[in-house]
C-alpha cells in the first residue's frame, strides 16, 4: 500500500507521515500534467490524494506503470458550508458503512472518491478524511486479492441479507458477544451448541470463576461513541503514545508485576499506529456502532423477552468535570447526532436530584445522549433461558483444549473439529469468542496473540432516595478513574444500586500479571469518584473501607490496534470464525458482530471482515519500496 498526497498539509502532519506508507508531495500540487504523470509513474502509488482534477495523460501513465494493481484517486472538494452546531470538528456526522464515498469511474478503470471536509473545521481535516478513504480502498483490494475475487471499481454494497442458514454451529465461549451471536444464528435456523470452560452464568458462582461478561459488574452500556480508539489523534499527543509505559499513579495503564518481551512488542505495535490511521480506525468504530445501534433497536422490538426485568434504562447523562472537555464533548455528541439535551452544572443538580449533593467541583455540566444500559448478568440469563427453551444445547465447565486440523499442527490447515476435556466435537461451523485468559488457544490460533488484557474495576453503592434514574458517564481529566460508568440497576437481592465501573489496567498477555498495589490505585480512584458524586451513599457504606467489600475487577480482551479482530478460517464443512479483542465495546457492538458472523457462515462479505481484519495494521504501516519493480 502506498498513498501519495499532493495537497499541502501542516508541517506537523507532514512530519508524522515521514517514512510511512503515505508520501507527502506538495511540490506536485500545482504541477503540470506531464510532471505529475512522470511522478506517479515513478512513485507508483495505489492511491493519489489531490484537490484537483486528474488528467487523462496522468491516468494513462499511472495505469501503465501499475499494470493490474489496484489504484484510485481521492479528491478533496471544498465544502459550501458546515453543519450548524458542530464547528471545529471533522466529524460532521456519525459515519455508517452506507455513507462511505461512492466512486465514479475515471478513464483507464480508475475509481474517483470525493470527500468534503467541514467548512471552518480543523487544519488538515480534508487530508485526514481523504487518508481514511484511501486506506479503506486499499484494505478492500487486499481482501479481494487474498480471496481471489474480482476488484470492483466501487465499494461493495454493505449489509446484504444472508439466506437462511442450515447446519450445525459450535459456539466456543459464552460471553455476551457469543450469546448474542448464538441467539441470532439459532433464530436464522442453525442448530447451535454452546460450550464454555466457566460455570453456567446463571449459577451465581464467585466472580473470580468467570470471564469479563459475568465476572465484572452487572452493567453494560450502549452509546454511539463506545469503544473509542485510544491512539494519539494528532502528532503532538505524546501522552496517548506512552499510556502503557506508566502506572495508574502516574495516569498510565501499566498494572503488571513483571515485564516480558512479548508485552514490549505489543506496546510497539500500539505505538506504530500513526494519527491519520487512528482517526480512520475511530471513524470505522463509530460507523460500526451506528450499525449496531440500528440492530439493537431491532432486537429490542423483536425480542422483547430478552429485555424483560433486566433494568433497561434509556438515555445516558454524560458529566464532565472540565469546562473545556464539556464544550468539546458537546460538539462531538452534536456532530454524531446523539445529543438529546445539554445542561449547565446547576441544571444538572436541578434536573437530577440524586446529584444535588455532589461536590461543587464534581462537574461543570452534562450532555444527555441517546443510549441505554442493562444489568448484563440478567441479560445473559435471559439469553440462556431463551436459547435453552429453543433446543440449544449448553455445556458449561467444558474446556476446548485443541483445535483439530488436517495440517501439520502449526496453526495452518482446515479445521476438522475441536478436542475438549470430554472428547472431540465435530460441527459444520465453529464460532470462537474468547476472553483474555485462554493461553492454550492463543498458542494454536496466531490471531489471538494480538490480544492482551486491560482490567477494569467495579464498586457498588445503594441508589438511595432521591434515586438516580439515568445511568451516567463521568469524565475526569487527569484522574486515575478518568472515565467512569455509573449504571442504574439492582443487586442479587433486588435492592436498587449504582454500579460504578472505571479504570484501565494493562496486564500484558497474562491476565493474572497484576500488581496489587497498582490495582489498589484504580480502586481508590473509583472510591474518590463515588465520594465526589454521591457523598451520602459513600458515607452510608462506610467510606473507602466499606467499598472494599463490593469491589471486583474483570480483564477485558484488548488489541494494540484498538480494533476488534475478525478472522474466518476454513473448516471441513463450513467456517471457523474467530471474533475477539473488543476492548470496551463487546456489548455495544454485539449485534453487528453477530451480523458479521452470520454473513461469514454464508460466505457473504461484511464490512467488519475488512475493518477488523487481523492484518489491517500490518498492511497499513508496511512501507513499500518507492520505484519498486513490477
Amino acid at each position: 500500500m502506498l498513498i501519495v498526497v499532493t495537497v499541502p498539509v501542516s508541517p506537523a502532519l507532514a512530519e508524522s507521515l515521514a517514512d510511512g506508507v503515505v508520501v507527502c508531495r506538495a511540490d506536485l500540487h500545482a504541477a503540470d500534467e506531464g510532471t505529475l504523470a512522470g511522478a506517479v509513474g515513478d512513485l507508483r502509488p495505489n492511491v493519489l490524494v489531490t484537490d484537483r482534477p486528474v488528467g487523462r495523460e496522468v491516468l494513462r501513465c499511472w495505469r501503465e506503470a501499475m499494470g493490474d494493481e489496484p489504484l484510485a484517486v481521492v479528491r478533496i472538494v471544498a465544502s459550501a458550508g458546515g453543519v450548524p452546531g458542530a464547528p471545529g470538528t471533522s466529524e460532521r456526522r456519525l459515519p455508517t458503512m452506507r455513507q462511505r464515498p461512492v466512486a465514479e469511474v475515471l478513464p483507464f478503470d480508475v475509481p474517483l472518491y470525493t470527500v468534503t471536509p467541514l467548512s471552518g473545521g480543523e487544519e488538515d481535516a480534508g487530508a485526514y478524511e481523504a487518508l481514511a478513504v484511501a486506506e479503506r480502498f486499499a484494505q478492500e483490494r487486499e481482501r479481494e486479492a487474498a480471496a481471489g475475487a474480482p476488484r470492483p471499481a466501487v465499494f461493495p454494497s454493505p449489509f446484504p441479507s444472508p439466506a437462511r442458514g442450515r447446519g450445525t454451529v459450535l459456539m466456543i465461549g459464552a460471553g455476551i458477544v457469543n450469546l448474542m451471536t448464538a441467539h441470532a444464528l439459532h433464530t436464522d435456523g442453525y442448530r447451535v451448541t454452546i460450550v464454555d470452560a466457566a460455570p453456567d452464568p446463571r449459577a451465581a458462582r464467585p466472580w473470580t470463576e468467570y470471564g469479563a461478561s459475568r465476572g465484572g459488574g452487572n452493567a453494560r452500556m450502549f452509546t454511539y461513541t463506545e469503544m473509542d480508539d485510544y491512539h494519539a489523534k494528532s502528532p503532538d499527543d505524546l501522552d496517548s503514545m506512552t499510556v502503557f509505559d506508566r502506572p495508574p499513579a502516574r495516569l498510565g495503564w501499566d498494572v503488571r508485576r513483571h515485564d516480558t518481551e512479548q508485552d514490549r512488542q505489543w506496546v510497539q505495535d500500539f505505538q506504530r499506529v500513526p494519527p491519520w490511521l487512528a482517526r480512520a480506525y475511530n471513524g470505522d468504530i463509530l460507523g460500526l456502532n451506528r450499525r449496531s445501534g440500528e440492530l439493537w433497536q431491532t432486537w429490542l422490538r423483536t425480542r422483547p423477552q430478552l429485555f424483560d426485568d433486566v433494568e433497561l434504562r434509556h438515555d445516558i447523562l454524560r458529566l464532565y468535570q472540565d469546562p473545556a472537555h464539556l464544550a468539546a464533548a458537546r460538539r462531538r455528541q452534536d456532530a454524531v447526532g446523539a445529543t438529546i439535551a445539554a445542561y449547565s452544572g446547576g441544571e444538572v443538580r436541578e434536573r437530577f436530584p440524586a446529584l444535588a449533593r455532589a461536590a461543587a467541583h464534581a462537574f461543570a455540566g452534562g450532555v444527555l445522549v441517546e443510549g441505554f444500559t442493562v444489568n448484563v448478568h440478567d441479560t445473559m440469563a435471559r439469553l440462556l433461558d431463551d436459547l435453552e427453551a429453543g433446543g440449544v444445547r449448553l455445556h458449561f465447565g467444558l474446556r476446548v483444549e485443541e483445535i483439530m486440523r488436517d495440517g501439520d499442527g502449526d496453526g495452518e490447515g482446515v479445521v476438522t473439529g475441536v478436542l475438549t476435556t470430554d472428547g472431540p466435537l465435530l460441527y459444520d461451523h465453529y464460532v470462537l469468542s474468547p476472553g483474555a485468559d485462554d493461553d492454550s488457544l492463543r498458542r494454536q490460533i496466531p490471531v489471538l496473540r494480538q490480544v492482551n488484557g486491560v482490567l477494569g474495576c467495579w464498586a457498588t453503592i445503594p441508589n438511595t432516595d432521591p434515586a438516580l434514574g439515568h445511568s451516567l458517564k463521568v469524565a475526569r481529566r487527569g484522574h486515575v478513574a478518568e472515565d467512569a460508568n455509573v449504571t442504574v440497576g439492582r443487586d442479587e437481592s433486588g435492592r436498587p444500586v449504582l454500579m460504578v465501573g472505571s479504570g484501565y489496567g494493562w496486564t500484558g498477555a497474562d491476565p493474572h500479571n497484576i500488581d496489587e498495589r497498582r490495582l489498589e490505585d484504580i480502586h481508590a480512584g473509583i472510591a474518590d469518584t463515588v465520594r465526589l458524586l454521591f457523598p451520602d451513599a459513600y458515607e452510608s457504606v462506610g467510606g473507602r473501607e466499606g467499598l472494599r467489600r463490593t469491589q471486583k475487577h474483570c480483564v477485558r480482551p484488548w488489541t494494540a490496534s484498538n480494533l476488534g479482530l475478525f478472522e474466518t478460517i476454513a473448516a471441513r464443512n463450513g467456517a471457523f470464525v474467530v471474533t475477539a479483542g473488543h476492548n470496551t465495546g463487546g456489548f455495544a457492538q454485539a449485534p453487528v458482530i453477530a451480523e458479521a458472523v452470520a454473513h461469514a457462515l454464508q460466505g457473504i462479505h461484511h464490512p467488519m471482515h475488512t475493518l477488523y481484519h487481523p492484518q489491517r495494521t500490518d498492511r497499513a504501516v508496511h512501507v513499500p519500496q518507492l520505484g519498486r519493480e513490477r
